[in-house]
C-alpha cells in the first residue's frame, strides 16, 4: 500500500510540475526524485517542453523500459490510472515512464500528441540507455503510440520534432490496449485533428496507423482487449492485427474473457502478459528487438 501512495503522489507530483519543468532543462537533476525502502526509484522530469513523466526504477538493474502512455479520447491524458500497471511492470525488472501529452484538452492537435510520445520513447531511451523501449497505450494512448511507431523518420509525410532535446530513438516495439485504431472506423477522432473526417481527410488518413502499416515490420506489437468492452469493439484490435501482419509484423492479438475498457490497463489483469511478452518477443525471441 505505502508504495501504491508514493506511486500516485509521483504522478500527482508530474502533473502539478508541468509548469515548474518549463524552466528546467533535461541535463537538469531530476527535480523530483525519491527511493523506497526496496531500492526501486522515482522521478519527476520533462521530457519535452511542457510535457512531464514519471520515471520509475527497479531496484536491480532494469532489463528493459517501458514507456506509459494513457487514453482519454485524445481529448485528456490522465497518466493516474496507470499506477497499478506500473508497479507490476517494475517488479518484473522493467523501467517504466508514464507520461502524460498534449490533447484537445490542453490546446493541442496533431501531431503534437504524436510527437509528444515519439519523444517520450527517445527520453527512455536516454534515461535507460543500450536497451529496448516499449511503447504501451489504453485506447487514444495505444493509437498515438502505434502511430509513433510505425511513422518512418525524415519522410515527407511523417511530422518533424525540432523541440525533442534527446537523440531520436524510435519505439523497439508496441502494447496496445485497446486502441481504436483504423480511424476510418471512428468519428470521434475530430478531438485529435481539430476537424471531422470530411473537411481534412488527408490528415485524417495521415494521422491513422493503417495507413503505416507496412513500415518497420521488425517491431513486435502485442494487441489486448477485453471480450466485455463497450466502448472500443474487439474488432479494432483484431482486424488492426491482421492488416499488421499483412505488412510483415510478428503480432499477437490477446482478447482477454470477461475485461472491460477499464479493466484492460490494470497491473492485476495485464502485467504479467506484458512482461511475459516483453521477456519472449522483445528480450530474447528470435526477433529480439535491440536498439
Amino acid at each position: 500500500m505505502a508504495r501504491q501512495v508514493r506511486r500516485t503522489a509521483a504522478a500527482i507530483a508530474a502533473a502539478s510540475l508541468l509548469g515548474a519543468l518549463a524552466a528546467c532543462s533535461q541535463d537538469d537533476p531530476d527535480p523530483d526524485a525519491s527511493t523506497d525502502p526496496d531500492g526501486r526509484s522515482a522521478s519527476a522530469q520533462e521530457y519535452r517542453p511542457g510535457r512531464a513523466g514519471v520515471l520509475e526504477r527497479p531496484a536491480d538493474e532494469p532489463v528493459g523500459v517501458v514507456v506509459l502512455v494513457p487514453g482519454g479520447g485524445w481529448a485528456s491524458a490522465d497518466p493516474g490510472g496507470f499506477d497499478s500497471l506500473a508497479s507490476a511492470l517494475v517488479d518484473s525488472g522493467l523501467a517504466v515512464v508514464t507520461i502524460t501529452y498534449g490533447t484537445s484538452g490542453t490546446g493541442d492537435r496533431y501531431p503534437t500528441p504524436v510527437l509528444d510520445v515519439a519523444c517520450a520513447a527517445s527520453y527512455a531511451a536516454a534515461q535507460v540507455p543500450d536497451l529496448p523501449v516499449v511503447l504501451v497505450g489504453h485506447s487514444a494512448g495505444a493509437h498515438l503510440a502505434a502511430l509513433a511507431a510505425l511513422q518512418p523518420s525524415g519522410t515527407p509525410d511523417a511530422p518533424e520534432d525540432d523541440e525533442c532535446s534527446s537523440p531520436q530513438h524510435l519505439a523497439d516495439a508496441v502494447v496496445g490496449l485497446a486502441g481504436p485504431y483504423d480511424l476510418a472506423e471512428v468519428d470521434f477522432a475530430v478531438e485529435l485533428f481539430g476537424a471531422s473526417r470530411d473537411e481534412e481527410p488527408a490528415l485524417w488518413t495521415e494521422g491513422n496507423p493503417v495507413t503505416w502499416a507496412q513500415e518497420r515490420p521488425a517491431v513486435p506489437f502485442l494487441l489486448v482487449h477485453g471480450d466485455a468492452d463497450s466502448v472500443v469493439p474487439t474488432s479494432f484490435s483484431t482486424s488492426f492485427g491482421q492488416v499488421l501482419r499483412e505488412g510483415g509484423h510478428d503480432v499477437v492479438v490477446e482478447i482477454l474473457p470477461g475485461v472491460d475498457h477499464g479493466d484492460v490497463f490494470q497491473g492485476d489483469v495485464v502485467g504479467d502478459l506484458l512482461a511475459r511478452w516483453v521477456e519472449d518477443e522483445v528480450l530474447s525471441g528470435p526477433g529480439a528487438a535491440r536498439p
